[in-house]
């Protein structure tokens, strides 16, 4: 049978909160407001789905898996497998899994290979967050202090111990060790990586030349040391004195691990937290697209290097990936109707306020009446 979906969802206009996890700052932001969409969810078929893609996201997609499972009566199971961005396009590409997420939109060619298996897809956002240098040094208490182009030394290894002049000169004051750099870096195609890239593409020339902006950059031969997933980064780095990586930031707070300034579009040195990651995120959601992967979507935007003061200049996005046509074994039917229920409860204040909780930026709440409009235009069949 094929039919627009149903209304699944009944939409108020009230903000809820709830779950537990690490508190995010309290205060107002300028990304949200009071009209912010909550969902009721209406009965559901029991079904089990299956997600993949984005470790950035995983934190909180996690939880939020957890809370929809209790929120519907023990019905909805999703086992949401947290490969990388690269992973996730792969699989919902292929029609492997119900949904996918990528913080890399999909690009000209990506979207092709969907278009030839399942139809035209949709990019629904789902969270905001920041890609921070989480580091390893010892005896070193303040927040170490980077510039893009410092930053884009240490990862081409031109930059190779830590008491290196360029960055005593960003950190007066602070005693760094003649240590060895050792730079660690996403094995597996990544969305954080692919920030990361871009963000340091756009502030240095010629590691937009060299390496550029991607989810499986290639790094110069003999250079840091790979690993696989956020988990795999974050950990190798937590034992191994003198080394630094690219991180989601709720990564590093759940280790308590160190990380370090990034000085900011406006030349003020910003550590990457809630609030610094809102003010990025006001600053550049509304503006035209002009560039792929994000000129070729409807609601996907470059966050990295924001105006503004306040902003952090490593801050992205991370999308849920929808065929606009919902079928076959992994998402036809009472499974299509569930992925719907789930993105539109994720997307909306409720989800958002739990994705606070793990230090994520809000999806703004008039871009969240704009998702659960959209989404109301997937049919399943």
């Amino acid at each position: 049978m094929r039919s627009r979906t149903p209304s699944l969802l009944i939409l108020t206009l009230v903000f809820s909160s709830g779950g537990c996890g690490k508190e995010a700052p309290t205060g107002p932001s300028s990304t949200t407001s009071k009209a912010a969409t909550s969902v009721t969810i209406e009965p559901l078929e029991a079904v089990k789905l299956d997600g993949s893609g984005s470790t950035f996201i995983n934190p909180i997609m996690k939880f939020w898996t957890e809370q929809f499972l209790e929120r519907t009566g023990k019905k909805v199971e999703i086992n949401y497998q947290g490969g990388g961005s690269g992973a996730g396009i792969t699989a919902v590409t292929k029609k492997e899994v119900a949904y996918g997420c990528t913080d890399a939109p999909l690009t000209a060619e990506q979207l092709e290979e969907a278009k030839q298996s399942g139809g035209e897809v949709l990019h629904i956002p789902l969270v905001i967050g920041a890609v921070v240098p989480m580091y390893n040094l010892p005896n070193v208490e303040a927040p170490v202090i980077f510039t893009g182009s410092v930053l884009a030394e240490i990862f081409t290894g031109k930059i190779t111990r830590w008491n290196d002049q360029k960055l005593a000169s960003l950190n007066p004051g602070v005693t760094l060790p003649d240590m060895g750099i050792q730079p660690v870096y996403r094995a597996d195609k990544s969305g954080t990586s692919f920030i990361f890239t871009d963000y340091l593409s756009k502030v240095d020339p010629e590691f937009k030349k060299t390496v550029g902006a991607k989810t499986l950059p290639t790094w110069p031969t003999s250079v840091g040391i790979g690993q696989q997933k956020s988990e795999g980064v974050a950990g190798h780095i937590d034992r191994t004195p003198g080394a630094i990586g690219y991180i989601e930031l709720t990564y590093a707070l759940d280790k308590k691990a160190k990380y370090g300034k990034v000085r900011n579009k406006a030349g003020k040195d910003v550590l990457g937290d809630f609030d610094s990651t809102v003010a990025a995120a006001a600053a550049s959601l509304g503006e035209k697209q002009t560039e792929a992967p994000y000129s070729l979507h409807e609601f996907t935007y470059n966050l990295t290097n924001a105006a503004g003061e306040k902003s952090y200049p490593i801050a992205g996005m991370t999308f849920a990936v929808v065929y606009k046509k919902l079928s076959g074994e992994k998402a036809g039917g009472a499974k299509g109707k569930a992925v719907i229920a789930f993105l539109k409860w994720a997307t909306s204040s409720e989800g958002q306020e739990l994705a606070k909780k793990r230090n994520f930026a809000p999806i703004p709440a008039d871009l969240q009446q704009k998702i659960a409009a959209k989404l109301d235009t997937v049919t399943v069949e």
